[in-house]
């Protein structure tokens, strides 16, 4: 029943949330700027992103290294695309599949490779932060210009603010979360939730320094460069693709790739639906594009790594089954001698 809600609740929200930016777009002015795009840019941001999952993988490899398994990189390459496709069906799922696919074709244990992957997955949430920061430092003067207009309430800036419904509610939530756990800190520090979480955070904290350990340490910061920058340029290339947003500026690929991850990681199939209205919602409000060009820049740069992923995760899946079986029979034969 468990698994069933986690494919069936986030496609409730991804069809709801379709339904709604149905009702806030035109459609045929969408259309009409996707058949004006330019896709030499799409093809380009689709090899960026090829090796962006390529440079992940090899970090993963780093990670795994001090604990004694090295896996071939094609065959953690595979698994992080098969990670990736799972990912579309049922959030959050991908970290657990890639983990469990490679212990199908090389043996590495589950729980040693998923501890890898969670670490993995707290470098990026401090990139995320740091890039938050930037963005914000960097952009300071749009977002404090902002502000003080929807303070005074300047009519234009407020109806482009209601407008952005799900941006802003996503936002207040974040908001509204800050302010409940500074309230209740004293009891939820009491709690024995707080007690595990304390205790998960430690564990999170230690993958964090065991980076101290790894033998490859500037390789692995490298690689993480290396990831985040392929991001960047897959967000600010997309950019030339469309007459719309073919003069953003840098600072503004920054700024929606960092609105487009936080809408990436909503409870949604693939982010469908979260994507699209705050990446459209981020610029509308920072940048003054209309809705309709916002929903067709983040349709073409969230369609064409969706199709990435699917085609390149499907192959990886039917390679890894042909050699998981492979790899079980030599297995029984080697027992049989």
């Amino acid at each position: 029943m468990k698994t069933a809600l986690k494919v069936i609740i986030p496609l409730i929200i991804t069809g709801l949330l379709i339904w709604y930016m149905s009702t806030i777009i035109d459609p045929a002015k969408v259309i009409i700027n996707l058949k004006n795009a330019d896709y030499t840019w799409v093809a380009i941001t689709i090899a960026i992103s090829l090796l962006a999952h390529l440079s992940r993988a090899y970090r993963w490899n780093l990670l795994m290294e001090p604990m004694g398994y090295k896996p071939p990189l094609g065959k953690t390459f595979m698994a992080v695309m098969i990670g990736y496709f799972g990912n579309i069906f049922i959030p959050r799922m991908g970290e657990v599949l890639r983990c469990m696919v490679l212990n199908w074709v090389d043996r590495v244990p589950f729980k040693s490779s998923f501890g890898t992957v969670v670490a993995e997955r707290v470098f990026d949430f401090i990139c995320l932060l740091t890039l938050i920061g930037i963005s914000l430092l960097m952009e300071f003067d749009r977002f404090s210009t902002l502000i003080k207009k929807i303070f005074v309430v300047d009519e234009k800036v407020t109806e482009k603010v209601a407008n952005n419904y799900v941006f802003i509610i996503v936002m207040v939530i974040l908001l509204v979360a800050i302010v409940v756990l500074f309230i209740l800190r004293k009891r939820i520090i009491n709690s024995p939730l707080y007690g595990k979480g304390k205790e998960f955070l430690l564990g999170l904290w230690q993958g964090i320094i065991s980076i101290k350990t790894m033998k490859r340490k500037w390789a692995f910061l490298l690689h993480t460069f290396i990831i985040w920058g392929c991001y960047y340029f897959m967000t600010y290339l997309i950019f030339f693709s469309l007459p719309a947003t073919a003069n953003l500026s840098p600072l503004a690929g920054l700024v929606i790739l960092i609105v487009g991850g936080l809408g990436m990681s909503a409870p949604a199939s693939g982010g469908i639906g979260p994507f699209h209205l705050m990446v459209a919602g981020a610029l509308q409000l920072f940048y003054g594009l209309t809705k309709d060009d916002g929903v067709a820049y983040a349709f073409v740069i969230h369609t064409s790594q969706l199709m990435t992923i699917s085609v390149v995760g499907l192959i990886s899946l039917v390679i890894c089954l042909f050699v998981a079986r492979k790899f079980k029979a030599n297995s029984k034969e080697t027992q049989a001698v």
